[in-house]
């Protein structure tokens, strides 16, 4: 709280009443020891008569001496200029005469404003450059209106005040809101005093300063404003005057002592802090009319069956102006290669994967206070110390959003924000974005625009998940460019791919055939169809192995926001689906089948040989259906139905003791908690299954009929990492156990599903250890070339010892091929792969062609 008037109202009255205040204290002293001495004896009357008519004879002349030594020149006290705050209307101010600087120097003025606010801002800052004080006094509408309504428009008005003219101060009056339906304490963060009639009248505890309101006086002298100014009340007194003399004021000016600031530090409220930010915010706002921001956006996310992330970058240019946001993106690539296509006739072949909008942005003036703010302390964000401002919805809802704002302590500007995005509907299941901000100098002025922009998202496909990172980094800012409107202008023209940020998100600007100008998509893209083929050689795999197939990806089936994702390649083919909510509710549902007509080896390998005597024709399928809900803001569970289906049958090899089940039938309960935090994402999952008509097999005496029940459980945590748009990588650490686990359910490596790089399909089982897969890919003139590094420190069964480690390296070269395709050929090395007539190290290879359509 400012003590300024606490200390010049006591250090006046100190000046005027010294002289008296030492000579009643000796005099009272002298009466007193008089007056006991007389109580104690009667005897000497003569003597303590005359001494009493002297002492009072001096009482009553003493306060004539004090105040002719506090002034002699003229016959009043000093006035405290400081304590007292003139009230006047705008129109006196606007009919004041010419003002000297510093003219009126210490004085306080209280303007009551009922003009326009350029008028009111312009009358003030001529009686600031005179040296006066000046606050404006806010009063509430007069006619009728929602109460929510008038909050907001007076937070509006107050902010704009603010915004024009930074040392303006606010203040409302208490009596005249006291016969409205509107709470004070929703003002009062954004004022920096309150007028009362009273000093004893009730006052919140979030303002920093009460004024008091003294009587109205029309056309005042000298001595009633020194009168005024030293009458005790709260901190400032306020006297509405009519018919102000300027003059006057002025020689009231002359009289104030020097200036002994004495300050208390009082902390701010985070409302306080929000109403400066704002006010900051709205003066910026004013600055800046265009920006012109240059620089590069990067998409990493990973998919199934590809070991290293994949990578979208793209130049791009983003146009803000009074018509909205544009945004030009130029050398669109796909792991380095001009694959995705699109241009001003056609969007690229690229889905338009964004979080759902939030309805209401943080730390604005809004009608309905959609958040709930809290201090969160002090943070250092590069050189200067921040407020941190944390905010989270009143209410439940998916398009709101959680996060933090540093806002700094002394220009109120903000310098990193960062908001979440929980439990949202559609394929982006949570969001996060972090802005980084940095200053810009601009008209003689500084304003602070984002430089950074990175965002961590949850997608949920129908079928799997992944993070997707999304960077978009600034180089240079052209901010109020008179080239603003040419430079967007031939963006249309030309045949980049072009974006326009709508209500609903980004769409596409597109130029139909036939006219000139662009025209924005009814809907952004959410199919990709593309052919996928390619050869694998493993040596478990008697020759390389073809496979060609179609796949389907839709992210809105029919505009309901369910997700499909289908792919038959000839003898095998796989569907999943996912609906993001179920009637509305936080509830996910998803499912997933997978088939294979053809039969494959199920080999056996003891001590590193295989054992042909034991080896089935195998043929699996599987049907899973299940559940997901969040948690909590980063939690979610998933509760899932699996019935797996394996067809067995005998090779050449098998011999007759061999006992072999018809199939193998499992039904399984997968529960799993997911959890992320930015780049971080953590899994832990149990997966209990009962077989159905589990019998004797194998060889006579090998059965475990403990093996009809298992259970398999296991934890996971990977990172993926964007170390620059050219550099992306993966790292994923996993844990795996089971219980009563056997030949046909333990854990394996192979091509697809659990790779191991260098590492043949079945050629390890294991039924408990840890594995740790990392990807590096690089991408540099068109080229992607990628590095993986594994090793697993697994128990397999197969052999006689304890757990044993397996290492693995790969690399890989990704470019594009004739037709728009990606051509990708990978080749690993497992050190301590087995091979099939014995030995150690082995390779496999395997080449993948894409074609989108």
């Amino acid at each position: 709280m400012n003590l300024t008037g606490v200390f010049f109202r006591h250090y006046n009255g100190a000046l005027r009443y010294r002289a008296r205040e030492n000579d009643v204290e000796w005099l009272s002293s002298s009466l007193v020891h008089l007056r006991i001495r007389a109580s104690r004896s009667r005897r000497q009357p003569q003597i303590i008569r005359p001494v009493a008519a002297v002492a009072l004879a001096a009482l009553a002349v003493l306060p004539v001496r004090a105040a002719q030594m506090a002034d002699p020149d003229r016959g009043h006290g000093t006035p405290c200029v400081y304590c007292l705050v003139i009230g006047i209307d705008v129109a006196e101010l606007e009919s004041a005469p010419p003002l000297a600087p510093g003219s009126l120097e210490g004085v306080q003025l209280l303007v009551t404003s009922n003009g326009p606010e350029e008028r009111t801002v312009r009358l003030v800052s001529s009686a600031a450059n005179a040296g006066a004080s000046i606050a404006i006094l806010i009063s509430p509408p007069t006619e009728p209106r929602r109460m929510d309504e008038v909050v907001f428009d007076l937070r509006t008005e107050i902010t704009e005040l603010r915004a024009a003219e930074p040392d303006l101060r606010i203040v409302i009056d208490a009596d005249a809101f006291a016969h409205t339906r509107v709470t004070l304490d929703d003002l009062i963060p954004y004022v920096d005093a309150v007028v009362r009639s009273s000093p004893t009248a009730a006052a919140s505890s979030a303002v920093g300063s009460t004024w008091v309101r003294l009587r109205p006086t029309s056309n005042p002298v000298l001595e009633d404003l020194i009168g005024a100014s030293l009458t005790p009340a709260g901190e400032r007194v306020v006297l509405p005057v009519v018919g102000l003399n300027w003059n006057v004021l002025q020689d009231f000016s002359v009289r104030r002592p020097a200036l002994v600031e004495v300050t208390g530090a009082r902390r701010l409220t985070v409302s306080e802090i929000l109403a400066r930010y704002q006010a900051q915010q709205r003066r910026q706002d004013a600055i800046v009319k265009t920006t012109i921001a240059t620089g590069s956006t990067t998409l990493l996310f990973e998919m199934p069956d590809v070991a290293a992330p994949i990578t979208i970058t793209a130049d791009t240019t983003i146009f803000r102006g009074p018509d909205g946001t544009n945004i030009e993106e130029r050398g669109i690539r796909v792991n380095g290669a001009p694959i995705a296509g699109g241009g001003a006739a056609s969007p690229p072949q690229l889905p338009l994967i964004e979080a759902e909008r939030i309805s209401t942005p943080p730390l604005l003036i809004t009608l309905d206070d959609a958040y709930r703010y809290a201090l969160g302390g002090e943070e250092q964000v590069g050189d200067s110390r921040c407020y941190v401002v944390r905010f989270e919805p009143k209410s439940g809802g998916r398009t709101l959003g959680s996060g933090r704002a540093w806002i700094d302590r002394n220009e109120f500007t903000l310098r990193r924000l960062q908001i979440l995005q929980r439990d949202l509907r559609g394929a982006v299941v949570s969001s996060e974005q972090v802005d980084e901000f940095e200053s810009l100098s601009v008209d003689g002025g500084t304003v602070w625009l984002p430089v950074e922009t990175k965002i961590f998202q949850a997608y949920e496909a129908a079928g799997f998940r992944t993070p997707i990172h999304r960077t978009i980094s600034v180089r240079h800012y052209d901010v109020n460019s008179p080239s603003f409107a040419n430079e967007l202008t031939e963006a249309f023209a030309s045949d980049n791919v072009m974006l326009r940020e709508t209500g609903d998100g980004l769409r596409y600007l597109v130029r139909r055939s036939g006219n000139s100008e662009r025209t924005i998509t009814t809907r952004g893209s959410h199919a990709i169809r593309s052919v996928i083929g390619g050869v694998l050689v493993d040596p478990n795999i008697s020759r390389p192995l073809s496979f060609a197939g179609l796949s389907y990806v839709n992210l809105d089936l029919l505009g309901r926001g369910a997700q499909l994702n289908v792919f038959f390649g000839g003898v095998f083919g796989q569907a999943a689906w996912a609906i993001p909510a179920i009637a509305g509710t936080k509830w996910q549902a998803h499912g997933k089948v997978f088939a294979i007509g053809a039969q494959y080896s199920d080999r056996v390998f003891r001590n590193g040989r295989e054992e042909y005597s034991e080896n089935l024709l195998q043929r699996p399928g599987y049907v899973s259906v299940g559940v997901l809900r969040p948690l909590t803001s980063r939690m979610r569970v998933t509760v899932d139905y699996s019935l797996a289906i394996t067809a067995l049958e005998r090779t050449g090899n098998t011999p007759p003791l061999f006992e072999v089940p018809a199939s193998v039938v499992d039904h399984g309960t997968l529960l799993a908690i997911d959890a992320d935090r930015g780049a971080w994402g953590l899994r832990g999952w149990w997966n209990p299954v009962r077989r159905d008509g589990w019998r004797r097999w194998g060889l006579p005496g090998s059965f475990d009929a403990a093996t009809r029940d298992y259970q398999r459980y296991g934890a996971r945590i990977t990172r993926t990492i964007a170390v620059r748009p050219s550099v992306g990588s993966r790292l994923e650490m996993s844990w795996m156990g089971g219980r009563d686990l056997d030949r046909f359910s333990r854990y394996g490596f192979d091509a697809f599903d659990n790779p191991l790089h260098g590492y043949p399909t079945s050629s390890i089982r294991y039924d408990r250890g840890a594995v740790v897969r990392s990807a590096t890919a690089w991408t540099t003139h068109g080229v992607r070339v990628d590095a993986f590094a594994d090793a697993a420190y697994v128990h397999d069964p197969g052999w006689a010892s304890a757990a044993r480690m397996y290492s693995g390296i790969g690399g890989g070269v990704e470019s594009a091929g004739p037709f728009r395709t990606l051509l990708s050929v990978d080749w690993g090395y497992g050190f301590q792969a087995p091979r099939t007539g014995g030995g150690r190290g082995t390779q496999t290879a395997r080449i993948t062609v894409y074609r989108g359509f």
